[in-house]
C-alpha cells in the first residue's frame, strides 16, 4: 500500500512539474512574441536549468543570444538543438557563425547526424530493443526445452542486449564542449602547476575525454590537454 502511494505521489509530482514547465514556456513564448527578448530568456533559462526545455525553446534561446552578439551561447544552444532534433538545416547557421569567427571543431558529417538521430529517438529505440530481447528470450527458452540449440537466435539475443546496454549508458557517443571564456589556458595535466600548452579564445568546440570536480580533459589539435571546468560549456 505504501509503495503504491509513493508511486502515485511521484507520478503526480512529475505531472504537475511538467504542467508548470509548460505554463512557464507559454509565458516565455508570449514575451518572445512581444519582442521582450531579455525577459523571455530569463523565463527560458529557468526552464532550461530544470531540464524541461523543448526544441523550439532552444532555437529561441539561440536567436536571443545571437541577437545580443553572444555567439558562444548562440552556438551552445544551436548545437544542443541539433543534438536533440537531428535537424540538419541548423548546421548552416552553426557553420556560418563558426566560419565568421574562425572557430575550430564545427564540422558535421553523417556520423554526427546518426548520433543525433540516436539521441532524438533513444527512448523509442530502447523500447524496440527491449521488445526484441524479450521475444528472443522466450524463443530461445522454448527451443531449449525442445532440446534444440538456437545458435543464431542466441547470437542475436546477445547483440540486442549489448546494444540496449550501450544505448542506455550513452557510451556510444562522444561528449563535446564549447570553450566559454577568452584567454583559456590549456595545460598538460590536471594541476595549476602543470606545464602550459596554449592559450585559446572562446567559441571553439572540442571533444571532452574526461571530467573531474575541477578539471576537464579535452582533445585539442590531436593532443590531450586540461582546462578548468569553468572555462567550458558541456553540450
Amino acid at each position: 500500500m505504501i509503495s503504491r502511494l509513493i508511486v502515485v505521489l511521484i507520478f503526480l509530482g512529475s505531472f504537475f512539474h511538467s504542467l508548470a514547465s509548460k505554463k512557464s514556456q507559454f509565458e516565455g513564448d508570449s514575451l518572445f512574441a512581444q519582442q521582450k527578448y531579455t525577459e523571455a530568456f530569463q523565463v527560458y533559462e529557468g526552464i532550461f536549468q530544470a531540464g524541461q526545455y523543448s526544441e523550439s525553446m532552444l532555437l529561441k534561446m539561440a536567436f536571443i543570444k545571437d541577437g545580443l552578439g553572444n555567439f558562444v551561447d548562440a552556438l551552445y544552444y544551436l548545437d544542443l538543438y541539433y543534438k536533440t532534433s537531428a535537424d540538419r538545416s541548423v548546421v548552416i547557421k552553426i557553420e556560418e557563425i563558426s566560419s565568421e569567427k574562425g572557430l575550430a571543431g564545427y564540422s558535421y558529417n553523417d556520423s554526427h547526424f546518426f548520433m543525433a538521430l540516436l539521441s532524438k529517438y533513444r527512448v523509442q529505440i530502447q523500447l524496440l530493443l527491449v521488445s526484441i530481447a524479450l521475444f528472443l528470450t522466450v524463443y530461445v527458452f522454448k527451443k531449449r526445452q525442445l532440446k534444440e540449440r538456437p545458435i543464431t537466435a542466441t547470437i542475436f539475443q546477445i547483440l540486442t542486449l549489448s546494444s540496449l546496454l550501450l544505448l542506455s549508458n550513452g557510451t556510444y557517443e562522444s561528449t563535446y564542449g564549447i570553450i566559454s571564456q577568452n584567454s583559456t589556458l590549456l595545460r598538460t595535466g590536471p594541476s595549476a602547476g602543470a606545464e602550459p600548452v596554449q592559450i585559446i579564445d572562446q567559441g571553439h568546440k572540442v571533444t571532452v575525454l574526461d571530467r573531474s570536480e575541477v578539471w576537464t580533459k579535452i582533445n585539442w589539435d590531436g593532443e590531450e590537454v586540461y582546462l578548468r571546468n569553468g572555462k567550458i560549456k558541456i553540450i
